[in-house]
């Protein structure tokens, strides 16, 4: 019997689901993934940890039931994908971050950790989390994550912010945050390749 490879997707800030469904409709008749987009609500009072325990009960049943697991995070659920990779590493197959902020960075202004989390505690929490799970990351994990951003600038989210040092850095020929992130899931073959073993491309990379 062939494994099943499940893909969960955190979406962003906004708690859409349905544009990042239609996106990756296709996945699994193309490429064999098995898409489920999470229902991961930010902008509400509740903190980081209930959240992250409910994704990673999900995460665990389907490990449980035998798939090979792999977690993209949409912008802001970047953050909670990669802190669940790290608590699950050793099952975990592979973790994605597009565009979503892993440190708080030094930007004033529109583009500042505390202007975008105003909204959501939890957003914030899970940020100042990975920071302390980041240096947990071993080589081997890392060669494990991929962290995509829009080559030509994104208005809301720093580069630096997005990326994890020693892990597959990749910018998308385009610019803007969720352009960016739409025409990955839907155009961007380096993602699909990654998820399905092989990290080689024709991208940039730093």
């Amino acid at each position: 019997m062939t494994q099943e490879h499940k893909v969960f997707i955190g979406p962003g800030m906004d708690g859409r689901t349905w544009g990042i469904k239609f996106l990756t409709r296709n996945w699994k008749e193309k490429h064999g993934l098995d898409t489920e987009v999470l229902t991961i609500i930010w902008k509400d009072d509740e903190p980081f940890e209930p959240k992250f325990l409910r994704t990673l009960d999900v995460v665990d049943a389907a490990i449980d039931q035998g798939c090979l697991v792999d977690l993209i995070g949409c912008s802001a659920s970047g953050q909670l994908m990669l802190n669940i990779f790290a608590e699950r590493r050793d099952k975990v197959h592979r973790g994605v971050n597009m565009g979503g902020f892993l440190r708080p960075g030094n930007e004033k202004g529109i583009r500042s950790l505390e202007r975008r989390s105003s909204q959501s505690i939890a957003f914030k929490e899970g940020v100042y989390r990975f920071v302390d799970v980041e240096p947990t990351l071993t080589p081997e994990d890392k060669k494990k994550i991929l962290t995509v951003r829009p080559q030509f600038g994104d208005e809301l989210v720093p580069p630096n912010t997005v990326i994890v040092q020693g892990a597959l850095n990749k910018t998308v020929p385009i610019g803007e945050h969720v352009l960016s992130i739409a025409t990955t899931l839907f155009l961007y073959d380096p993602v699909i390749l990654f998820l399905k073993g092989n990290s080689d491309s024709s991208s940039k990379s730093s």
